[in-house]
């Protein structure tokens, strides 16, 4: 198929070749127009008074708000503490997810132990799991990052295995027939090749972490965003609650688009290619 039958093909609303569909220049802008449709009803049903402000603020009072919290110093105040668990929280998901992942995709009786144990680390709710982090670990950021490591592991896994799993065999195999060995494979063809599954897992956990972060501080105390919210929640100054909510929001997008980047960058130099 020509160049030309694949963007036809691959134009409009859908397109057949989901595998390689590449974000034009102007991606941002269906985002951007829907987003200024939803803060201008937001302010059309908040100035035309058909909602209380103590159940819904006005986008103009959450601005100023935020605007406050940033030039007083607050927003960076609760947000270093919170950023910094989510990270840590997150390296220490990536350190067990892909090392687990790789057992998994490469051993049965390993795989039919484990995914049983993977799989329930999500069912029990994580402010069930957050007392018992402080009864073993105590208070701070290391409990706290352990929470956002759980919330964060199992998109990491599971996207590790699906990609192993995914692989041309055919590609392993003629590595097999010319005597490359395990460690071989997985650096030099299982690795590259899977990249960018498991980069995406990295992505969305670390967005992820963000929410273990603030649902740790909220329950399990501290000096991060889940303090300043539960701090905002108790006072009724709903303003100050979207103000957080909104912080919360931005950091999390501003990991997941710095883990984007990278992820490209690494995809580049693994593969030759983007994503």
């Amino acid at each position: 198929m020509t160049t030309t039958m694949r963007r036809r093909v691959g134009a409009g609303l859908w397109s057949a070749y989901p595998a390689r569909t590449r974000p034009g220049a102007g991606r941002w802008v269906p985002a951007t127009a829907a987003a200024a449709l939803l803060l201008t009803g937001w302010w059309a049903v908040t100035a035309g008074g058909l909602v209380a402000p103590l159940y819904l603020p006005g986008p103009e009072d959450v601005a100023a708000r935020m605007v406050a919290q940033l030039s007083s110093g607050v927003a960076w105040r609760y947000l270093t503490p919170t950023i910094s668990a989510a990270l840590l929280g997150a390296l220490i998901a990536v350190a067990v997810a892909i090392p687990v992942g790789i057992l998994i995709a490469h051993s049965r009786p390993l795989a039919a132990v484990l995914e049983p144990f993977v799989a329930l680390s999500q069912t029990v709710p994580l402010v069930a799991i957050a007392p018992l982090l402080v009864l073993w670990l105590g208070y701070g950021t290391v409990p706290i990052a352990v929470l956002c490591a759980i919330v964060a592991f199992f998109p990491m896994i599971t996207t590790t295995v699906v990609g192993l799993r995914s692989l041309d065999m055919r590609v392993v195999e003629t590595a097999l027939l010319d005597g490359a060995s395990f460690p071989q494979r997985l650096w030099h063809i299982e690795g590259p090749m899977v990249a960018p599954a498991v980069l995406a897992g990295v992505r969305g956990g670390m967005a992820l972490a963000m929410t273990g972060a603030v649902v740790g501080e909220m329950v399990m105390g501290g000096s991060g965003m889940g303090t300043l919210l539960t701090l905002s929640r108790q006072t009724a100054d709903t303003a100050s609650v979207f103000a957080v909510v909104a912080w919360i929001a931005l950091m999390a997008m501003a990991l997941y688009g710095i883990v984007s980047i990278a992820e490209r960058a690494a995809v580049r130099r693994l593969q030759g290619v983007t994503t």
